[in-house]
C-alpha cells in the first residue's frame, strides 16, 4: 500500500530480529514509508516513530488520529481544483498524497507524455482515490505516537534501553528530491532542519547503536559498522545492495535467483550452415532466462521481459534471441531489453540478423498482440567501450551517447528505429547480401 523500496527479505530480516527483543516501546526513527512499522506490525511493540518529509507525516498523522494539517498551495488552485473537495484532513489528504508521487511531477511539464498522465488521473481520479481511502482504511498498522522531528533531537529524548529499528538516510538529498513535487503544490507546517552532515551521521550511528537492542540497514557499506554487519540483501540483479546491522542477528545473504525451463530446440552451431525460412517462436521466461544465462554478456544485468523471442532458421535451430517491453514513455514504441546471438557459430556478424529479426514485420505484430497497442518504432540502449555499437550500426539510428552508468563500460548508447518495414524473408536476404559470409578456415 504504501510505497518502497525495501525489499521483502529485509522486512522478514526485521521481523526475526524483533523477535528477540522484549516487548513494549519500540522507537523508529527516519521512518519512510512505514516499512519498518508493517514489519513488526502485530508482534506487541508500541510504536514510536518520526520523521521530517510532507509524504511520512501525512500518513504519520492519519496512523495516530492527529490532524494531517496539509492543503493546496494559493498558486496551484486553478490547475489542481479536482484535487480540492478530496483533501478532507484526513485520510482522503493521504490518500490524494499517495497518488500525488505518481503524476504531480508530470503536472505544468511540456511533452504528450507527461500530458496524457496527467490527463488520465484527472479523468479517473474519483475512482482512483477511493479505492486508494479503501485500501488505506484497512491498514493494520497501529502508532502510540508520531512526531514531526529531526532525528538528532528526537534520538537525544529516546529511553537509552529502548529498542531503536531505523533506515535513516545516510546520504542526504534522497526524500527531499522525491517529495519535491508534492512540496511544490501542497502547504503544511513543514520543520526547519539541515541534511545530516558527515559529523551528525557519526552522531546518529552512535546513538542508534548505544543501546542494548538495535538495527539499522543502508544501501551503502558504513565503514563504522563493519563489525555488526550481520546480512547483505541483493533481491533482485538489477537492485542496490542493503546492508544490515544489528547488535545481534542470525547472519543472512540474501542474493537474486532466477527460474530456468530447459530449452529443447537445438542451437545453430559451429560448422552449420544457417538456411531459411527464419521463424519466431515465443519463449517461457524461465527459457528465456536460461539462454540469456547462456549466451548474453555477464557484466550487463538482467532485466524482466514482457515478450521473449526465439529467432529459428529453416531447421528450428535458435539462432538468437530478443526480448521487448512497451516502452514507459512513447506509446508506438517498444523498448528492445536485450538482442544476442547463440556462439559459437561460422557467422561473426549473427547479432545483425537477430536485430533485423527484431524489427520485422512479425515482430511488430507479436508486440502488438501482446501490448495491445500499435507499436511503429524501437529503442534500445546499448554499453560499450567505443563510441558506437557495431551490432545497430548501420540498422538503427544512434540518438543519444553519453558516459555509462554501469561499470566496466565507458558509454551509454540510446539507439532508435523503424519497426515493421520489412519482413523475416527481407531481413535474412539482407543479412546474408551484407553481413552473413561465414568465417574462412585455414587449415595449418
Amino acid at each position: 500500500m504504501f510505497q518502497g523500496t525495501i525489499p521483502g527479505p529485509m522486512r522478514s530480516i526485521v521481523r526475526e530480529t524483533a523477535s528477540q527483543w522484549p516487548s513494549g516501546p519500540l522507537y523508529v526513527p527516519c521512518c519512510g514509508n512505514f516499512t519498518i512499522e508493517r514489519s513488526v506490525a502485530g508482534m506487541g511493540f508500541a510504536l514510536h516513530s518520526s520523521d521530517v518529509s510532507i509524504y511520512t507525516s501525512a500518513v504519520g498523522r492519519w496512523l495516530t488520529h492527529q490532524p494531517v494539517g496539509i492543503q493546496l498551495r494559493e498558486e496551484s488552485r486553478d490547475e489542481l481544483c479536482w484535487l480540492a473537495d478530496s483533501l478532507d484532513d484526513g485520510v482522503g489528504t493521504v490518500a490524494t498524497l499517495m497518488l500525488g508521487t505518481r503524476f504531480l511531477a508530470s503536472v505544468g511539464r511540456e511533452g504528450l507524455w507527461h500530458e496524457r498522465v496527467v490527463r488520465s488521473y484527472r479523468e479517473q481520479w474519483k475512482a482512483k482515490h477511493a479505492e486508494t481511502v479503501e485500501r488505506l482504511s484497512g491498514s493494520d498498522i497501529e502508532l502510540a505516537s508520531y512526531e514531526v522531528e529531526d532525528v538528532r533531537s528526537w534520538l537525544q529524548r529516546v529511553p537509552s534501553d529502548a529498542p531503536v529499528c531505523s533506515f535513516p538516510p545516510f546520504y542526504g538529498g534522497g526524500y527531499e528530491k522525491l517529495y519535491e513535487p508534492l512540496e511544490a503544490h501542497f502547504t503544511w507546517d513543514a520543520p526547519e532542519y539541515e541534511p545530516l552532515s558527515d559529523d551528525d551521521v557519526v552522531s546518529v550511528l552512535g546513538a542508534i547503536t548505544d543501546r542494548p537492542y538495535w538495527l539499522t540497514a543502508s544501501n551503502h557499506d558504513v565503514p563504522e559498522l563493519h563489525r555488526y554487519l550481520r546480512g547483505v540483501i541483493k533481491a533482485t540483479p538489477r537492485a542496490a545492495p542493503f546492508y544490515v546491522y544489528a547488535n545481534e542477528a542470525r547472519t543472512r545473504i540474501v542474493a537474486p535467483r532466477q527460474p530456468i525451463e530447459p530449452v529443447k530446440a537445438p542451437r545453430l552451431r559451429q560448422g552449420q550452415e544457417l538456411v531459411g525460412p527464419l521463424t519466431l517462436s515465443l519463449l517461457k521466461p524461465g527459457q528465456f532466462n536460461a539462454l540469456r544465462s547462456r549466451y548474453l554478456n555477464p557484466k550487463i544485468a538482467p532485466g524482466a521481459a514482457n515478450l521473449a523471442v526465439a529467432v529459428q532458421d529453416g531447421k528450428g535451430r535458435i539462432l538468437g534471441v530478443f526480448a521487448v517491453a512497451p516502452s514507459s514513455y512513447t506509446p508506438d514504441e517498444a523498448y528492445v531489453l536485450s538482442d544476442f546471438a547463440v556462439a559459437p557459430t561460422d557467422y561473426p556478424r549473427l547479432s545483425k540478423l537477430i536485430v533485423l529479426a527484431a524489427t520485422s514485420a512479425e515482430a511488430q505484430l507479436l508486440c502488438q498482440r501482446a501490448f495491445s497497442r500499435r507499436i511503429r518504432r524501437v529503442s534500445t540502449t546499448a554499453f560499450s567501450n567505443n563510441p558506437v555499437s557495431m551490432k545497430y550500426r548501420g540498422l538503427l539510428r544512434l540518438t543519444k551517447r553519453g558516459p555509462s552508468n554501469e561499470d566496466g563500460w565507458k558509454y551509454q548508447l540510446q539507439y532508435q528505429g523503424a519497426m515493421g518495414e520489412h519482413t523475416l524473408a527481407d531481413a535474412l536476404q539482407k543479412w546474408a547480401k551484407r553481413w552473413g559470409a561465414p568465417m574462412t578456415k585455414t587449415g595449418v
